[in-house]
């Protein structure tokens, strides 16, 4: 009767797969019954594709990735959005959360739906039914190794998903049970971090180093992808733990360590073409991502990009788009790329970089589409979104080592990406060198959607040098770097021991 309770959901997760999948060659299940489900390995892949357009829908069909670059951020508005949205806009880059929680705006929806977990847990409520009812598959129909593996992927996207909710709202409801159904509190942050890292160390040898089918490189986990969301835990979980932080950063640089063994992954040089590899996805730097592809119907939302905020034509809309909607404000951009420093990043990923106006260009997403025909064309962009990369995890390592004190280390992860990047090497030590690998994760993953991510991570939110929206240490402890939780009648029926975050709920 419990597995007949989730029939519907179970359909629908897999029926949804139907148009945004064709790279995986995979012909969705659309007529399930409780007596023929789970039979053939058919199922199992209809059912974990599923899973990552639900994925896909949390992160291509919302405003995520640009919000975490522009809140707080040196950012400004240059010529008007659409749909009312400067007033939005510049309420997130002052951090003035609570005008968007009432507000009834375009962008003030946009923005509430990064306000909203549901998605989050409808990835881990299906993984979670994957990984029980993959077992179930009849012997003949799979070896134990593509069930581990199955399994280990299924571990990946719940444990990415409580990842964003911890890093987006701080506790979270933690539970691995298939067909969950008990009304849970929230549980620390840390303590779900610990779990998820647990978690992840108990399956990550199941999935594979590479794949060898060019349409999987990148889109779905390996090995290397476990490595890299273990890092990011660790990493986070550090920051609030109250303990001794040394294991996180001991185990950081030890998971660098691993992934240095696997020689199929690299930073790559900073060239234009690599850039539209990269940010295309299915390279040697890619971890793992979301594919966007017009050629199969991949699309995303187009303000799910951070070119829609920061490019203009040929890169961004009509011919008669001219300027950018938003540019970096001219100080804080000269600090990440100083004018009289070498870095190819400058030039590649910008025009007019520190015009300070609606000129600015930013380059770093120019995989395009066009739509429509004539004087009506408009130029779309076609990037996939990529939420692990070598660069990351690379500059992850630095930052560990230098709290460890091992400068020598952190500067050699640290000048890997220098060097890719036709930057000099770095040669500080101390506390300034921690500045420098900060400032060097704010120009390497500069639009990716760390900027906000590492901004609290490090505490320097509190910071007049580092954010413009500068948090008081006691609004900081009292949760105002997290997001407003925003939670349904509804929700709050079904589960009374739910409680959103009080600085702004």
């Amino acid at each position: 009767m419990k597995k007949l309770k989730y029939l519907l959901m179970i359909t629908a997760l897999v029926c949804g797969t139907s148009s945004c999948d064709k790279f995986l060659n995979v012909t969705p299940i659309d007529a399930l019954s409780g007596n023929n489900f789970w039979q053939t390995q058919k199922d199992v892949e209809g059912y974990m594709n599923g899973i990552y357009t639900k994925l896909r829908n949390k992160v291509g069909n919302s405003i995520l990735i640009p919000a975490l670059d522009i809140r707080g951020n040196s950012v400004k508005i240059a010529t008007a959005l659409d749909a009312s949205g400067n007033g939005p806009i510049n309420n997130l880059i002052s951090n003035n959360m609570n005008p968007i929680i009432s507000g009834t705006t375009t962008y003030d929806t946009r923005l509430k739906e990064v306000m909203n977990w549901k998605g989050w847990y409808d990835v881990i409520a299906a993984s979670n039914i994957l990984y029980y009812e993959v077992d179930n598959v009849p012997a003949a129909e799979m070896s134990q190794r593509e069930r581990d593996q199955y399994k280990a992927e299924a571990v990946f996207t719940r444990n990415l998903s409580y990842m964003f909710i911890c890093k987006l709202y701080g506790d979270a409801i933690y539970y691995t049970e298939a067909y969950h159904n008990k009304a849970l509190a929230r549980t620390p942050q840390v303590e779900v971090l610990n779990n998820c890292i647990a978690d992840m160390l108990a399956a990550k040898d199941n999935l594979p180093i590479k794949y060898s089918e060019s349409s999987l490189l990148g889109v779905r986990p390996t090995r290397a992808s476990a490595v890299a969301l273990l890092m990011h835990l660790n990493m986070w979980a550090a920051t609030w733990d109250t303990g001794d932080k040394k294991p996180y950063y001991q185990a950081v640089l030890d998971l660098a360590d691993e992934l240095d063994t696997y020689t199929d992954y690299s930073v790559l040089r900073k060239t234009a073409a690599n850039t539209k590899l990269i940010f295309k996805g299915r390279t040697a730097e890619n971890l793992f991502g979301i594919l966007q592809d017009y050629n199969y119907g991949e699309t995303f939302a187009q303000f799910s990009n951070y070119s829609f905020f920061f490019s203009r034509y040929p890169y961004r809309g009509a011919s008669t788009k001219t300027g950018s909607h938003m540019t970096y404000e001219r100080d804080y951009i000269e600090k990440l790329y100083p004018p009289a420093i070498a870095d190819d990043r400058k030039a590649i990923w910008f025009e007019n970089y520190n015009s300070d106006n609606a000129s600015f260009q930013f380059k770093k997403f120019i995989n395009v589409y066009s739509s429509g025909t004539g004087t009506s064309v408009v130029m779309n962009n076609d990037d996939s979104a990529i939420l692990l990369r070598m660069s990351d995890v690379v500059l992850l390592a630095a930052e560990a080592a230098a709290e460890l004190e091992d400068d020598v280390t952190a500067k050699e992860y640290l000048n890997r990406v220098r060097g890719a990047a036709g930057a000099p090497m770095i040669i500080s030590n101390g506390a300034t060198l921690k500045d420098d690998i900060y400032r060097e994760r704010c120009r390497e993953l500069i639009g990716e959607g760390h900027f906000y991510f590492d901004l609290v991570r490090t505490k320097r939110v509190v910071n007049t040098e580092f954010s413009k929206a500068v948090m008081s240490g006691s609004s900081f402890n009292s949760g105002a770097w997290r997001w407003p939780l925003i939670i349904t009648t509804a929700e709050q029926n079904a589960n009374p021991n739910l409680t959103g975050n009080n600085y702004w709920n």
